[in-house]
């Protein structure tokens, strides 16, 4: 594995499972000091820290609840002022309600854009602050954010739909103080908010021109390219890791 991020310090939210677990540890695996948060499990994220602590990298995991205004901000300021810079934001965190328009509480749409939204927004303006020339900022979305390709989804697709714009247009905005911002927007990925033996698992792989679930590795990978130098020129994009999903 090669050492890309050797010396840079990256912040993962959402790291204790899934993409962020995957993206925390393979950052660390190419140099990078990371710090991971949670907002559930406190043993799966030091789980990961560990391992990562493990590969001779600097580790934390750090509580953070993504639904409470101010929380992400907090976070991202602490890191950068302990670590003396923030070079790599993952904006990770994200809650995959399944419900009709219809029938959404509100209490689960104010949820969702606390967590899938409004932390990002908060990512965004937090990390322009502390990030300096060659800071490279990556927030993972979701296909879904194209199209409500199935019942249910819909509420789940308008919060990934903001996601997208809002990271483009910071990709516009920061680009002038030379820090990039892209989104990567996986589709049917194994996990357990969404794992490939699940109820829609046969439906989603329907829709795949590869015919598989993808691997949090797989994100994990696109997701090292466009933090690294070797994306130094890929700015306010969006990366498809989706098998064709939507060609």
């Amino acid at each position: 594995m090669t050492s890309r991020f050797e010396g840079k310090v990256a912040l993962v939210t959402g790291g204790s499972r899934g993409i962020g677990a995957a993206i925390a540890k393979r950052l660390a695996s190419e140099g990078a000091d990371v710090v991971l948060t949670y907002g559930g499990s406190q043993e799966k994220a030091e789980a990961v820290a560990e391992e990562i602590r493990a590969m001779g990298r600097k580790s934390e995991a750090i509580h953070c609840d993504a639904a409470q205004r101010g929380a992400t901000s907090a976070v991202i300021s602490d890191v950068a002022a302990r670590y003396g810079q923030l070079d790599v934001l993952v904006n990770n965190a994200g809650v995959y309600p399944l419900t009709s328009l219809a029938k959404c509480p509100d209490e689960t749409w104010d949820h969702m854009l606390a967590v899938n939204l409004t932390a990002v927004f908060e990512g965004l303006r937090a990390a322009y602050q502390v990030m300096g020339q060659g800071g490279s900022i990556i927030t993972i979305g979701s296909v879904a954010g194209d199209a409500a390709q199935m019942p249910g989804v819909g509420v789940y697709s308008s919060s990934k739909a903001g996601v997208e714009l809002i990271t483009r247009a910071a990709g516009r905005e920061f680009g002038r103080k030379g820090i990039r911002a892209n989104i990567v927007q996986p589709g049917p990925i194994d996990t357990d908010m969404n794992p490939a033996d699940g109820q829609n698992a046969e439906l989603q792989k329907m829709m795949v021109p590869l015919g598989r679930y993808g691997h949090s590795e797989e994100v994990a990978a696109a997701v090292a390219f466009l933090a690294s130098d070797d994306g130094s020129y890929v700015n306010g994009t969006t990366l498809k890791v989706c098998g064709g999903m939507t060609a």
